[in-house]
């Protein structure tokens, strides 16, 4: 879970969030603090003296993706057999990780769908477009292209980290290109989503446009690249 000003809510949702994890034999939960200048990181660390099963990382300020993939490695590193990514912003409901869990046997890469999506119609606009542009440039149908609502096995996402180029801005909709190519991405699944309530959003705005221009440059990049590998294999699972 990548975490950034978020002192608002940041107590209550780790503490869903741990209660499901339990559920798990010997799972653990692992937070990056994306540099935060609230209060959330003395809210981790009260939390992490408490927590046992609960790894607080703190790092400076380099955006969402970079956080997302500082968990991963940090995850991969600990030996684990799964890996589950959700945000800390309080949209997602933590009994829905079941919904996920329970299907793990029929695919080692699985994604949450926000449905009935409570953000602004902008954002909504932004992501069909989104979505539109991964099927121009990979060929891939993706309903929810960066849900942060994801479920992989820790192999297959060592080998799609290995391919990702270090510093792009939305390394979860890579490696969601990736498992559709190798056709390991079933039909993703509805989960719960809700309006957020605190926090704010960190991109809007003119940035919203910037933003943008990155990521069609980043998906170009990476479309070369994987045309000049020849395509991926099918994993080996």
């Amino acid at each position: 879970m990548p975490v950034f000003n978020e002192e608002a809510c940041i107590g209550a949702v780790v503490e869903q969030w741990l209660a499901e994890a339990r559920r798990v034999d010997g799972a653990r939960m692992l937070l990056v603090d994306d540099g935060s200048r609230d209060s959330t990181p003395a809210v981790l660390a009260a939390l992490a003296r408490s927590h046992p099963d609960l790894t607080v990382i703190h790092q400076e300020n380099s955006g969402h993706g970079a956080a997302v993939l500082r968990a991963y490695r940090e995850a991969l590193a600990l030996g684990c057999e799964w890996v589950f990514q959700t945000d800390s912003d309080a949209q997602f409901d933590a009994a829905d990780f079941d919904l996920l869990w329970r299907r793990r046997s029929e695919a080692p890469f699985l994604l949450g769908w926000r449905a009935t999506r409570q953000d602004a119609s902008t954002r909504i606009r932004l992501s069909r477009i989104h979505a539109l542009l991964l099927r121009v440039l990979f060929g891939v149908n993706l309903s929810d292209p960066n849900v942060p609502f994801r479920l992989m096995r820790a192999s297959l996402l060592k080998r799609y980290l290995d391919i990702v180029p270090p510093g792009v801005f939305a390394p979860n909709v890579l490696l969601s290109v990736l498992a559709a190519r190798e056709g390991l991405l079933p039909g993703q699944i509805p989960v719960t989503h809700r309006r957020r309530d605190t926090g704010a959003v960190s991109i809007r705005g003119w940035k919203t446009l910037k933003t943008a221009a990155r990521c069609v440059r980043e998906y170009w990049a990476f479309r070369s690249l994987l045309n000049d590998k020849g395509g991926r294999r099918p994993a080996e699972l």
